[in-house]
């Protein structure tokens, strides 16, 4: 004899895991995989937070879609080193970077207007020692100012032991809070300019993307051998009295103004060349109060990232943005990591608990739909009209995987239940078989007695001796004769006549059945009755009429039983 086809191999041994699981866990699986997927959960949670790449995408979609936000502050100014002022100034001192004491020509005259606040977002790394006179002008510019913010850049750790700089020797650097601060070296690239070091208004201005390189979080600080490296809005929210976070927060989910060029943008061209002239033709008091970034957006300069609004997104923008969250105490919010494994356990089981209880399965997976629109909803309405992002992306990702896996569990499990080999065999033109029918019938009311039946039954056939099936949902077609009909179940016998023509197996296990459910099932009388036939199929014209007589029988003893269940009424009462 030739060997099976490797497919049908295949085949047959999944039929026998399937009929293994049916068998022995029936409705049981559910709650098994449920419990296998929350320990995955779980680990995840603790140690691969692989979920965070749905919530990435969540969270971006929502952003980017949103129909309401925060508007850009408008005491917020950027002054930007486009390519029109790269274009206009290297007539005079060549392409980028400029002489340092352009810069601070620029400086002093946005300082007679009295800015609140003038950040830098160019790391001043490198000193320009063909123009000593230039540096020292800026330096000088520097000094004379208390108002203007530089940022720093942290080195990789692995630099560290290469660095000559110490914690002691920063003065705007903090212990951490029950931390014992070690002086250990500390490799970072500071402004090169004294008056900025001495100011000690320095603070980080790099921030670090999530894995697909989208800029979602803004640090608050770094830490360093038990000291606070604040990030450069933080700085800036120290001095100018913005509300401070936890002390304990390491950074903080951004809340995005919208799209790029939110913010109030001015050329440093433009700008520069107005201080220039003897007669400006600019406000007077264009910066006066505000709080002024100078920045790039020139591409040539390269300080461009990916947010979630937009995947070319200004880096001074960004800078201004987390300034903005601190000046207005509306950087996101999210919720514990608990809540968030509290919320995808809860889905999971609870889906588990439907499946369990025999729910429909068009019913069970219109009720995931509707549950994942609703967490979505919940988290879109809720980052529209409050500061305060939900994250479903637990319940969301999780509850596919066990959607998913549970569905296909679902319909083979219930194909393996209700296999159609009946109508195969029938049509065969060979051989003699019986069919052996138990038909069990009720209009209980409640859907929850309907599927108790259902369950019932279902594990009687998993347990079967003898190949029992079953059939369920006489009618597919919705409507007010499904429901009529919805309560009937099919339990079927084939039983191949030339091999046994007693069959005690089968008689043992209708007797079972019969037993079995009537003990269980007896709080549904008189909405409830069993009824016993049998088909020849070796007659092959009539088997289907036979059994749609059955089927009649059935249905009439329950409405005999029914109507013999209803009260008397004295029709002489009122004569």
């Amino acid at each position: 004899m030739d060997p099976l086809p490797r497919s049908r191999r295949l085949t047959a041994i999944a039929d026998r895991i399937l009929a293994f699981l049916v068998r022995r866990l029936g409705s049981r699986a559910y709650y098994g995989l449920a419990a296998l997927l929350s320990l995955a959960v779980l680990v995840d949670f603790t140690f691969f937070h692989q979920v965070v790449l749905m919530e990435n995408r969540i969270f971006d979609m929502l952003v980017s879609h949103r129909f309401r936000h925060a508007t850009a502050d408008p005491d917020i100014v950027i002054v930007d080193i486009d390519e029109a002022s790269l274009n206009a100034l290297s007539k005079d001192y060549g392409r980028w970077p400029w002489p340092r004491q352009v810069l601070g020509e620029w400086m002093e005259g946005v300082e007679q207007q009295q800015p609140r606040a003038i950040v830098f977002d160019i790391l001043f790394s490198d000193a320009d020692v063909f123009n000593p006179d230039s540096e020292a002008y800026f330096n000088a510019a520097i000094a004379a100012t208390n108002n203007t913010f530089f940022p720093m850049l942290r080195l990789g750790v692995q630099n560290d032991a290469l660095s000559q700089v110490r914690p002691s020797m920063l003065p705007w650097l903090s212990p951490m809070p029950g931390a014992i601060p070690q002086n250990t070296p500390l490799a970072v690239v500071l402004p090169k300019y004294r008056a900025a070091i001495d100011g000690a208004r320095i603070g980080t201005h790099q921030v670090t993307p999530d894995k697909d390189s989208v800029i979602r979080h803004y640090p608050i600080f770094l830490e360093h051998a038990g000291w606070k490296i604040p990030s450069l809005p933080q700085r800036v929210a120290e001095k100018l009295g913005f509300p401070q976070p936890d002390p304990q927060q390491e950074d903080f989910l951004i809340n995005w103004r919208g799209k790029s060029f939110s913010f109030k943008y001015v050329s440093f061209g433009d700008v520069y060349a107005d201080f220039l002239r003897k007669h400006r033709q600019r406000p007077h008091d264009e910066f006066a109060g505000k709080l002024v970034i100078l920045g790039s957006t020139a591409p040539s300069l390269f300080d461009i990232k990916a947010s979630p609004t937009e995947k070319i997104f200004p880096g001074v923008e960004i800078l201004a943005t987390a300034i903005d969250n601190l000046k207005n105490g509306d950087a996101l919010r999210e919720l514990h990591p608990g809540i968030k494994l509290a919320m995808a356990l809860v889905f999971i089981w609870g889906m588990a608990a439907a499946l369990a209880r025999q729910i429909p399965a068009a019913r069970f997976d219109r009720m995931f739909a509707g549950l994942q629109v609703f967490f979505i909803g919940v988290a879109y309405l809720t980052l529209n009209f409050s500061d305060v992002y939900i994250d479903m992306s637990a319940p969301v990702t999780f509850g596919l995987v066990y959607f998913s896996i549970a569905r296909v569990y679902n319909s083979l499990s219930e194909q393996w239940l209700t296999d159609h080999r009946v109508v195969n065999r029938a049509s065969e033109k060979s051989g003699k078989f019986l069919l052996r029918l138990l038909v069990i019938a009720t209009t209980a009311s409640t859907g929850q007695d309907r599927r108790a039946l259902i369950g019932r039954v279902n594990r009687l056939v998993g347990e079967s001796s003898a190949d029992a099936r079953r059939i369920g949902g006489l009618v597919q077609d919705p409507g007010m004769v499904q429901d009529m009909f919805s309560g009937i179940l099919l339990v079927y016998w084939l039983i191949d006549t030339e091999e046994t023509s007693l069959d005690p197996a089968t008689l043992t296990d209708m007797k079972r059945f019969r037993e079995d459910i009537e003990k269980n099932l007896a709080h549904l009388r008189p909405h409830f009755t069993v009824h016993e036939g049998a088909i020849d199929l070796s007659t092959h014209g009539n088997w289907k009429t036979a059994g749609k007589r059955i089927i009649i029988e059935a249905l009439e003893r329950i409405v005999e039983q029914e109507e013999a269940a209803q009260p008397q009424v004295d029709v002489h009462q009122n004569g």
